[in-house]
């Protein structure tokens, strides 16, 4: 009885470890958000529990994510797809047995900020509406306190390592001004924040 308890806690324990790799950047429940729906997907066994998962045309493999992570939040996720298994195997070769997802993002850029709790997506609905309204577009330079914060503007999500509570003020500039203000090449527009530091 005591082998066959150790045996379910030990798959257990690897299936929470497998799902880790397929975690959001986001704290909470939307951390888990992918991981959880790889779950169900592969309940009704459309895929397995370590699928490719593919955003915007770019693979990474279960194998991939042991050294990287899927710089990715729930509020840029607009759909996720699985694809079958033939046409993941003529795609993928022989990885594509594990099934793929194919994942769909709304476009924006979602800034995420340190804390642990809601506050961490203060600037979303800002951000978006800036989107929205034409005043930023693809990957917009993000300047705080006067210094332009570098990041990958391949990815979707970008971390800040700013909480709520430090944030004074939020402003942008169009992108017909931000490259006269930040150089010939900033023509995204640009998110200008003020910190209390």
């Amino acid at each position: 009885m005591k082998l066959k308890s150790l045996i379910i806690l030990l798959f257990l324990s690897y299936l929470a470890n497998a799902q880790s790799r397929y975690n959001l950047l986001d704290h909470g429940k939307n951390k888990f958000f992918l991981a959880d729906s790889i779950v169900k997907l592969a309940q009704t066994g459309q895929i397995t529990n370590q699928p490719i998962v593919v955003i915007n045309g770019i693979p990474f493999r279960y194998q991939d994510l042991e050294k990287q992570k899927l710089h990715l939040s729930k509020p840029a996720i607009a759909k996720i797809n699985a694809i079958d298994k033939q046409k993941a195997i003529a795609i993928y070769s022989n990885y594509g047995e594990a099934g793929v997802l194919i994942i769909t993002t709304t476009g924006y850029k979602t800034i995420l900020l340190d804390n642990n709790d809601d506050d961490q997506y203060y600037l979303t609905d800002k951000v978006n509406a800036a989107y929205d309204s034409g005043a930023i577009v693809n990957s917009p330079i993000i300047v705080i306190d006067g210094v332009p914060y570098s990041y990958d503007k391949k990815e979707n999500t970008i971390r800040l390592p700013l909480k709520k509570e430090t944030i004074q003020d939020i402003n942008f500039v169009d992108k017909s001004t931000s490259s006269v203000l930040y150089g010939a090449k900033e023509t995204s527009g640009a998110i200008l924040i003020t910190t209390t530091n």
